[in-house]
């Protein structure tokens, strides 16, 4: 997609039930092309959001 969206991490979390989801963080130009891309690759996306700030209390662990 370009430069309309670029990955930034991914988070593995347990849903309730036991299941396993993953919260990903993009970096792009609006939450619809989030969604999109999602679309594109297969992947659901049941959520987007976009984020206004960033809180950094230390940088993430290597």
């Amino acid at each position: 997609m370009g430069d309309d969206i670029r990955w930034i991490r991914s988070y593995v979390v347990e849903e309730e039930g036991g299941t396993l989801g993953t919260i990903c963080i993009y970096q792009g130009t609006s939450a619809e092309k989030v969604v999109e891309h999602a679309s594109r690759a297969g992947l659901p996306a049941d959520e987007a959001l976009q984020g206004v700030d960033t809180v950094l209390v230390r940088a993430d662990p290597t």
